[in-house]
């Protein structure tokens, strides 16, 4: 095989694996929050949340996607392993911000995470814990 063959081979070679990297999409910022205003969250909770007796916290899970455009993107929320719910997009751009919320009431606390899910498959995964002091 000449060296000049083997160069455009190499080239495709390349820019296939660039293509499908590209293709593949990725979670730029995902991060929980208190509430999302004009698209973007108003504050990062951290990995804890403390139960306050009287009022109903809900949690906002948001997810800023990039090249992701015609896919279907799922929040998988879940409680100690237990199932809690799904909440899907449609993925309408190259860059799309997307959230989802709980509502926590006291009797909720534990263990919470979100998958963020594309194809079955787990892109990213973030979690916090709901803690009750009394």
């Amino acid at each position: 095989m000449s060296i000049r063959l083997m160069k455009v081979a190499l080239v495709a070679l390349l820019s296939m694996l660039a293509i499908s990297a590209w293709a593949e999409g990725s979670v730029a910022r995902a991060q929980f929050a208190t509430d999302v205003v004009d698209r973007e969250p108003i504050d990062d909770i951290g990995d804890v949340v403390k139960v306050e007796y009287g009022a109903i916290q809900r949690v906002y899970f948001f997810t800023d996607l990039r090249d992701m455009s015609g896919s279907e993107v799922t929040h998988h929320w879940t409680l100690d392993g237990e199932d809690m719910a799904d909440v899907s997009f449609e993925i309408g751009g190259d860059r799309w911000r997307v959230w989802s919320s709980k509502r926590l009431m006291p009797g909720f606390d534990g263990h919470w995470r979100v998958d963020v899910v594309r194809d079955g498959e787990v892109l990213e995964s973030h979690s916090f814990h709901y803690v009750d002091d009394e």
